[in-house]
């Protein structure tokens, strides 16, 4: 008599055969830009007070005339801000640049490989986690 505790228990087809499970799909993390189209000045402090509204913690970042960060990903969802200059954020794996200027932002959600390239000026902007 077979013990039911130790017995082999297979996902199997009504034919006999071992039923192929495939591997569930999941929705892509996809990087979202948003282009600055407010009128009026672009006030730094502002920025950073609707960034903490939102629940983010906020630091200021700025790099020289053409430098920035190689190719990396984040174990956290990631927001920048451009304040001044111009920067290039690079997406290897999805083979674009994006170029942001004074008030675009750009959200990196977490896993996603990036990489950033002041420009010409440097650039200025808030660095938002949460």
């Amino acid at each position: 008599m077979a013990d039911n505790k130790s017995r082999d228990v297979r996902d199997v087809s009504s034919n006999g055969e071992p039923k192929v499970l495939s591997f569930p799909k999941f929705s892509r993390p996809h990087v979202r830009v948003t282009l600055w189209e407010e009128h009026g000045h672009l006030d730094e402090e502002t920025l950073r007070a609707r960034l903490a509204e939102g629940g983010y913690g906020v630091v200021r970042w700025a790099n020289e005339p053409a430098t920035g960060y190689p190719p990396h990903a984040h174990i956290y969802p990631e927001l920048l801000w451009l304040v001044s200059g111009s920067l290039t954020v690079i997406l290897p794996t999805e083979k674009r640049m994006l170029e942001l200027a004074p008030g675009d932002r750009v959200e990196v959600p977490q896993g996603v490989v990036h990489g950033t390239m002041a420009g010409a000026e440097g650039a200025v902007y808030l660095l938002a986690t949460r």
